[in-house]
């Protein structure tokens, strides 16, 4: 079931008739942002050849992405539109060099668009300055990048959604007990984003002791998990517990069913997946933040057609943000979002 938005996504480019022979590759395409021209004009019928690039394959998380992008590519060739989309990204989430490898073989094979998950703040700067300078758009997705001369960017309101955690989690303690913040990668701006604002709202709860945010899970669920077996080991008097995104959620999860203090201890965490669903419905986790990463690759596609299209487009597009607990969890709201969520 498709959301209003993206509805919407699909109208515009139905609204353009045969759109696939105007499809103009100049400084016409307009946004709110520096977005680099594109050289050229298309010929009748061309096929538009992007990259999506994820921060990794492993998680399901990037399969949801993968799964709107997909729709999204279908949904514009049902209008005309004909475009081939390479979804390739690292084989590990923290494999910096493989995601700036993957961007500079793609500039160099002068592609139509770029759509760019960056793992790092800073490290994909380089080679997105490769790719305006070869007049190739780029679309940010999920994490922003220190770069302004780009078409948009399309994810979550990364801060809010910290300060959503860092609400429930205190109404979960009745605003009283002991907390441990277990961090992701450094230099990942999105989950950076989510445990700032996670700690900007616990200023507003002065009768809840952090004793540990400076610790990070790394990469996958196996270096969180080990993680987390010191933090619990360390910590003993832990009350409650915050997580920012899929592996950390999913380490810290098995950590706090191995020491025997799942349900005792209240844990918000973040992200889908079928172990955090499972964790949920289960009672060893209180709440999860919910992205949207299926929106996230439907409106990251649409949103880089619509400027080869020579349409005006948002600076930021924000794919929405769900509180899940066992008590919405059959709201008609949830459902959808889950609907087209890979487990």
């Amino acid at each position: 079931m498709k959301s209003p938005a993206l509805l919407r996504s699909l109208s515009i480019l139905l609204s353009t008739g045969a759109l696939a022979s105007t499809l103009l590759f100049s400084a016409c395409g307009q946004s709110n942002t520096a977005a680099p021209a594109s050289s050229g004009t298309a010929d009748t019928g061309k096929t538009l050849h992007l990259a999506f690039i994820p921060k990794g394959m492993q998680n399901v998380y990037w399969k949801s992405v993968e799964k709107g992008m997909r729709d999204a590519q279908a949904d514009a060739q049902k209008a005309g539109v004909k475009v081939d989309i390479d979804w390739n990204g690292p084989p590990n989430e923290g494999d910096r060099a493989a995601e700036i490898a993957l961007m500079e073989t793609y500039v160099a094979q002068k592609l139509d668009g770029i759509i760019l998950c960056p793992m790092e703040f800073d490290a994909l700067v380089a080679p997105s300055q490769k790719a305006r300078q070869a007049g190739i758009p780029l679309v940010i997705v999920d994490s922003p990048l220190n770069y302004k001369d780009i078409v948009a960017f399309v994810g979550t309101g990364n801060r809010a959604a910290g300060v959503m955690a860092a609400k429930e989690l205190a109404k979960e303690l009745g605003d009283q007990g002991n907390v441990i913040m277990m961090r992701f990668l450094p230099g990942s701006a999105s989950t950076n984003e989510r445990e700032e604002g996670f700690l900007d709202e616990m200023k507003n709860h002065p009768n809840i002791k952090l004793l540990s945010t400076d610790n990070y899970a790394g990469d996958d669920r196996e270096k969180a998990f080990d993680k987390a077996q010191n933090l619990l080991n360390t910590y003993q008097n832990v009350d409650g517990i915050f997580t920012p995104n899929e592996p950390s959620t999913n380490g810290m999860l098995l950590a706090i069913e191995k020491a025997g203090i799942a349900g005792k201890v209240k844990f918000v965490g973040f992200d889908g997946g079928q172990a955090n669903m499972d964790g949920l419905k289960a009672g060893h986790i209180q709440a999860l933040v919910l992205q949207d990463p299926y929106e996230m690759g439907y409106k990251g596609v649409m949103t880089m057609l619509d400027y080869l299209a020579g349409k005006k487009v948002d600076a930021n597009v924000d794919t929405g943000t769900h509180l899940l607990t066992k008590d919405n969890q059959d709201t008609d709201e949830i459902k959808t979002l889950l609907s087209h969520t890979v487990m």
